[in-house]
């Protein structure tokens, strides 16, 4: 007779005697200690005993399996778990053998209840398994929003539209279903798959907990009215005593998702580079519904009271909606030439409209005023204080010349930066930020400094602050000779020339971008704070200034930096020195291809 190995012996339990370990053994049982076997004392065929163990080995395969996926769920908590039975602990405990069998009676393919109901429980589980969270500043997220804000709009649109007018039939029907319960598919993931994974600040730090994520929206007045939007009140029209007609009626609901529509254009304002566009935008579709929704009504009271029953209502004739929806733009706007009413309702109606474009659009309007005064603020301020400078020169008769070049100098500084002064708008910022978009915007010229290279990363912090852009036109002197050095030089864009002779016709050298001149006389070594030359500008320059004051304001509290820069600037002295003791020819200094034209000027400046 066959007998169960020790390793299936813990399957023996009181309630099946037939693998109980009190039931006597036979002869043929062992009675070594290395290895011990019972028996069966129910008289069962070999048959059957072969495919028990076989049943049994294979349900302890299952519950390896359990215990493995058990153990993933520990570890990796799903964002439902708590409301899926089947992910509980309990439902994960090895079964018994008497409950296994009775699992392995019938094949899974054979209980098409239970197959179905495995499925959709496994269907839900991947669904609330998602795991992902998504930063509300992303672009996939905005994508998102403006396939969601269609939706919206779709419905805003269509729902008044096919109440009023007959554009729903029973032969179009279904392309109106299939369109409204595609845009309620979408809603349905936005409600239950993307709103409840969006990042959140709290007490300063992005919260990426998706436990947390899904309370937080959960806690909102925009998760209740994302919900009621979603409520199916169209199947009502299935049952008995509804119409067709009345399906557009019954989806009201959907437009109290509004709060998607504001948050779209929130989101959409943030990440365009015109924001007034979007706002402009904004405003006009607000306007234009509202023209939409005044279209309606006026059909709606026209058919209530008959086609071409008088002047007042719609006459019935060319496309009713375009015709109404021009009727409503006229009497909204209040331009008139409309027919009169004639009695009480089509009173109230044009009462109504008047007051709702007296009121409403004049607040639209003033909006989008405001909204273009505000992006052409800056302009109109760059012309006004223009006008003002030009009119003064004017009066103080000051050469045309003279006047020509002031008001170009205007023009070029508006075209490159839009702006006459960035100090002002940067000061706005933290001094943190501010000093972040200085680095970013003039470390690498900075860094080109040969006087600042070995210098702390604090102290060039603190000089990027300190640096001034000026704008020179074409043959402005930057310098003269014989001036006091109090400030040094960094050529952005453009070119510079430093040049000498009687006439200053002489050209010296060529200074390009990154090139940095006047650095020496900023420390006012050994009486070099002399310029020794006329540095002019080639074309339109846009020359960095940093000021002596600023300088020494800076290195106060770095004595280790006063004293590299002023080892440096003997070293730069001493090698001026030499080259003008070895009396280099001045075509050396015109030719620097990599723009490091310190060392050549230093005898010149």
């Amino acid at each position: 007779m066959d007998r169960i190995p020790p390793q299936y012996d813990y399957y023996n339990t009181t309630d099946e005697p037939w693998l109980s370990d009190n039931m006597p053994i036979t002869n043929e049982s062992s009675s070594g200690s290395d290895e011990l076997y019972s028996t069966f004392t129910t008289p069962v065929s070999p048959i059957e005993q072969s495919t028990s163990l076989n049943a049994i080995k294979l349900m302890d395969k299952l519950n390896e399996q359990c215990s493995k996926e058990r153990n993933k769920c520990e570890n990796y908590v799903l964002p439902s778990s708590s409301s899926m039975s089947f992910t509980d602990a309990d439902s994960l405990h090895p079964l018994s053998a008497h409950s296994r069998f009775q699992l392995s009676d019938m094949p899974l393919e054979l209980q098409p209840e239970k197959s179905l109901k495995k499925r959709s429980w496994f269907f839900l589980a991947w669904v609330t398994s998602l795991d992902f969270i998504i930063e509300p500043q992303s672009f996939c997220y905005v994508a998102w929003l403006s396939l969601v804000t269609m939706c919206y709009l779709y419905n805003c649109w269509v729902i008044p539209l096919r109440i009023t007018f007959p554009y729903q039939t029973p032969e179009n029907l279904w392309k109106w279903m299939l369109l409204d319960y595609c845009t309620d598919a979408i809603n349905l993931l936005d409600t239950f798959v993307i709103k409840p994974r969006i990042m959140y600040l709290k007490d300063g730090f992005w919260v990426r907990d998706l436990k947390l994520i899904e309370v937080n929206y959960l806690e909102k007045l925009q998760s209740k009215l994302d919900i009621i939007s979603l409520l199916p009140a169209d199947l009502i029209c299935l049952t008995p005593g509804f119409t067709s007609e009345m399906l557009p009626l019954m989806r009201l609901n959907r437009i109290i998702k509004i709060q998607t529509f504001w948050e779209f254009f929130d989101h959409f304002d943030s990440v365009l580079s015109s924001p007034y566009v979007v706002r402009v935008t904004r405003t006009l579709t607000y306007m234009v519904y509202l023209v939409h929704l005044n279209a309606c009504a006026y059909y709606y009271v026209s058919v209530k009271e008959g086609l071409a029953t008088n002047n007042w209502v719609f006459n019935g004739q060319g496309n009713a909606y375009i015709r109404c929806f021009f009727f409503a733009t006229k009497t909204a706007t209040s331009i008139g030439k409309n027919p009169h009413p004639e009695n009480e309702a089509e009173y109230l109606f044009m009462t109504a409209s008047w007051l709702m474009g007296v009121f409403v659009f004049a607040i639209l309007i003033g909006q989008i005023r405001d909204i273009i005064a505000t992006a052409t603020r800056s302009q109109t301020e760059y012309r006004k204080l223009q006008d003002e400078t030009l009119e003064y020169l004017r009066k103080l008769n000051i050469p045309p010349r003279i006047r020509q070049r002031v008001e170009q100098w205007f023009s070029f500084t508006w075209e490159q930066q839009r702006t006459l002064d960035e100090n002002r708008i940067l000061d706005s910022l933290p001094h943190k930020m501010k000093t972040d978009v200085a680095i970013n915007v003039h470390m690498k010229t900075l860094n080109k400094v040969q006087l600042f290279k070995d210098c702390d990363k604090a102290l060039l912090r603190e000089l990027v602050l300190k640096l001034r852009p000026i704008l020179y036109l074409p043959g402005d002197y930057i310098c003269r000779k014989g001036e006091v050095g109090k400030e040094m030089y960094i050529v952005k864009t453009g070119q510079v020339q430093v040049v000498g002779g009687e006439h200053d016709d002489e050209v010296l050298a060529t200074l390009t971008e990154g090139s940095v001149f006047g650095e020496i006389s900023l420390l006012s070594l050994c009486g070099t704070n002399r310029r020794t030359a006329d540095v002019r500008s080639h074309g339109f320059s846009n020359i960095f200034v940093l000021s002596k004051e600023d300088l020494n304001e800076a290195i106060k509290f770095y004595p280790n930096a006063q004293e590299i820069l002023k080892r440096k600037a003997r070293e730069l002295i001493q090698q001026n020195a030499a080259r003008e003791h070895r009396q280099i020819p001045n075509e050396l200094l015109q030719d620097d291809p990599y723009g490091n034209s310190t060392e050549n000027l230093m005898r010149v400046l």
